[in-house]
């Protein structure tokens, strides 16, 4: 994570040395939105129900995910975003898989670096429940504390490419997202 962070924040400093002829920030269009996909690692949780007592046991997993986010931008530095990630859950000890879906709403915060490559935090709050396959994840309407961040490429003033690594509270998985993102 620490070669991430420093990887990126090298190409932010390079990125934004070099003169590019890009809009300027002022010219941001306030509504967006983004498509994402990707993968989240975690621990997904399985009812043991022949057990004793309902026992749970689990295993770390490696999942998918797809999600988009529609957001305002009230300035350079500040937006607010709500949207919808769904999460395949891989095998389980059963060899069973699940489908989580998280509903999140939070504040962006943005640090231009140039006109083409800014880094931003979400936070907020998400919920997230059990919403297909058989796991068995006890994650019945469960409301969690979002936290995340990213990088974002602005490819013109319309189009831009995002990475993003977040979470919820609670959720288990930590998850990792490539997309693109539409203003207008």
């Amino acid at each position: 994570m620490k070669k991430l962070l420093i990887c990126t924040y090298t190409l932010a400093l390079v990125q934004s040395t070099i003169s590019h002829a890009q809009t300027l920030p002022e010219d941001i269009n306030p509504v967006y939105l983004n498509l994402n996909t990707g993968v989240s690692t975690g621990y997904s949780f399985t009812n043991n129900a022949t057990g004793p007592s309902n026992q749970q046991s689990g295993s770390a997993t490696n999942n998918y995910s797809l999600g988009a986010n529609v957001g305002y931008n009230f300035n350079q530095y500040f937006a607010i975003e709500g949207g919808y990630n769904h999460l395949w859950l891989g095998g389980s000890p059963t060899n069973q898989t699940g489908q989580i879906g998280v509903e999140d709403a939070a504040v962006k915060g943005n640090i231009p670096l140039g006109c083409v490559f800014s880094l931003y935090g979400r936070a907020g709050v998400g919920g997230f429940q059990n919403v297909g396959g058989t796991s068995g994840n006890n994650l019945a309407n469960n409301i969690g504390v979002l936290y995340g961040a990213g990088a974002q490429w602005n490819l013109n003033n319309n189009w831009a490419l995002r990475a993003e690594d977040w979470s919820v509270t609670g959720l288990g998985q930590n998850i990792i997202q490539f997309g693109a993102q539409l203003s207008f």
